[in-house]
């Protein structure tokens, strides 16, 4: 079935929803069920604005709202276990609906980290943060920045530590000019200007220094200064530096942070 589900399937035919799972600005989550199977989902719910964009579906057949064309573009085959996988869309007249892949057993980054009081041991954070790099990497190589890294849009299963990226958003497809900086952008990379693999790398060092220090890095300090804590590697340090260099260029690729020492 193609994904914009034909207008004479409606959504409430085919799924029912329950209790909300979380809300950000760009919709609402809630838990939902398939009514021919019972299978488990996750149901954004989305209403449209004039401030809301359009790109080609990856297809070219249609127009359609940017995050579900950015979420198809990240669930080509074949398809990234770290990244949340769109299994079905519906366009109705003052809204969307994104019908997602809900994995069992998880939590965002967040309150993971809040069960370990803010911050997790090394070795946890590295297994984190592979899984992370995989999913920045795929959604580069698709086409696609993600431009939202935070902990809230990684979800962890507490039982098997498999992670996922989610909510593409506050996305864009990857231009090669770069992009200016707005308010919401600056929190990935301090530069007026940026491209894609460079602020990319920016929030992965902001993920990393947070998972591993219980706090994000520059929080009343400079730019050039980022205090470490006490006891961290060598190796883990070396790679929080290398990612959070002022200078864009300076910053490594997603297969350089990947055989970094740190995960060596």
């Amino acid at each position: 079935m193609d994904q914009c589900s034909e207008l004479a399937v409606s959504f409430a035919s085919r799924y029912s929803v329950g209790e909300q799972l979380g809300q950000g600005g760009s919709g609402s989550v809630f838990k939902g069920r398939r009514i021919s199977d019972g299978l488990q989902v996750a149901v954004k719910i989305v209403t449209k604005q004039k401030r809301h964009r359009y790109f080609q579906s990856p297809d070219g057949t249609k127009t359609v709202p940017a995050e579900v064309a950015l979420m198809q573009m990240a669930n080509q085959p074949p398809s990234c276990p770290n990244i949340i996988q769109l299994i079905e869309w519906f366009d109705e007249p003052d809204r969307y609906i994104l019908v997602l892949e809900l994995p069992d057993k998880c939590r965002d980054l967040w309150s993971y980290l809040n069960l370990f009081g803010g911050a997790v041991k090394e070795d946890i954070a590295q297994k984190i943060m592979l899984q992370a790099v995989q999913a920045a990497s795929e959604c580069l190589k698709r086409g696609v920045l993600h431009r939202d890294m935070k902990l809230q849009n990684f979800l962890i299963n507490t039982d098997t530590s498999e992670v996922k990226l989610i909510d593409f958003g506050c996305g864009d497809e990857i231009d090669g000019a770069g992009y200016v900086c707005s308010s919401g952008d600056r929190k990935e990379d301090p530069l007026k200007r940026y491209k894609a693999s460079p602020a990319t790398a920016w929030a992965l060092g902001i993920l990393l220094y947070w998972m591993v220090c219980g706090c994000p890095p520059f929080t009343g300090m400079p730019l050039y200064s980022i205090p470490m804590k006490p006891g961290l590697s060598t190796a883990c340090h070396s790679l929080i530096s290398w990612c959070l260099q002022l200078k864009a260029d300076e910053r490594p690729g997603m297969e350089e942070i990947r055989q970094h020492a740190c995960f060596q």
